[in-house]
Parts: structure tokens; sequence; C-alpha cells
């Protein structure tokens, strides 16, 4: 039983407005056509998992792309859960689960690719660690967006 976006708008909202803000942030992304052209090519079934939760801004700034590949193309199908729903994924930790975590899941086999941040977000802070609050703050904000939306379609065509 697969959580749907609206479950995620719904997971522990700690404010009303938190929604309305995710809901904002999808309506100014917006993608490239080279990004639309290359996900609507893509034909095989990939499902990801997305650990998101709302009220994290980390997840705000990820899961939009998400949901407008899941829009674009019926083949790939996005599975939201809370960090609580997750919890089958990750059968031998008690950590907590880094919020977004995303999981692909094609050809029988579950894949983490997304660990909170993006890679070309996390090497900015490996470069420059005493920037760590500003570069998070951008990529929050959506500086990174265009990286962010290459990322992901490389990683989606590659499966």
């Amino acid at each position: 039983n697969m959580g749907t976006f609206q479950d995620y708008l719904k997971f522990e909202v700690t404010e009303a407005e938190e929604d309305k803000k995710q809901l904002r942030i999808i309506e100014k992304i917006s993608l490239s056509e080279e990004t639309e052209k290359a996900i609507k090519n893509i034909d095989k079934d990939i499902t990801i998992i997305a650990v998101a939760q709302i009220y994290c801004p980390d997840c705000r700034a990820t899961i939009p792309f998400l949901k407008k590949f899941s829009d674009l193309n019926n083949k790939i199908k996005i599975d939201y859960r809370s960090r609580e729903t997750a919890k089958e994924f990750f059968p031998d930790t008690d950590e907590r689960i880094k919020i977004p975590t995303l999981i692909s899941y094609v050809d029988g086999k579950y894949n983490i690719f997304w660990n909170e941040f993006p890679a070309v977000v996390k090497k900015e802070m490996d470069e420059n660690p005493e920037n760590f609050e500003d570069i998070k703050y951008n990529f929050r904000i959506g500086k990174f967006n265009a990286e962010i939306e290459k990322e992901l379609v490389d990683y989606l065509t590659s499966l």
C-alpha cells in the first residue's frame, strides 16, 4: 500500500502553513524541456520510496522534483513514507533516519541513492565546511535546483 503525495502532505503537520509552503515551492519549479523529454522517455517501471516529512526544509527542496516527474510519466511511482512508515526499509538501525532519504526500487532491487542532501550540495559542504550553513540555506531556497534536477534525471535515466 503506497503512501501518496497527499499522505506526505499530512505526515505530522506541525502547522497548517507547511503544506502551503510545499505547494508554493512546487508551483515555482519548472523543469527544463530536456528534463521533461528525458523523463517522458523512461519506459521501465521505477518506484522511488521517498522518506520525507513536510516540516523538513530539505524535503521541501527535493520532493517537488519527484512529484513533477511522476506527473509526467506514470511509469515513475513515488511511495511517500514518514520516518515511522519507512522503518521496514531500515530494520537493522535504531538511528533516526535522515530525511529526505530516497530509495529506488527497480527490477526487484532496492538502492539508497539520496541521503539528506544531493551530491552537488554535499560536495560544496565538504569543500567549504566553514560555509555549511550558507550552503544549506542556498539549497533550501532553490539555488541548486538546476543541479538537483540534473542529478535526479541522470540517476533515473541510468536505471
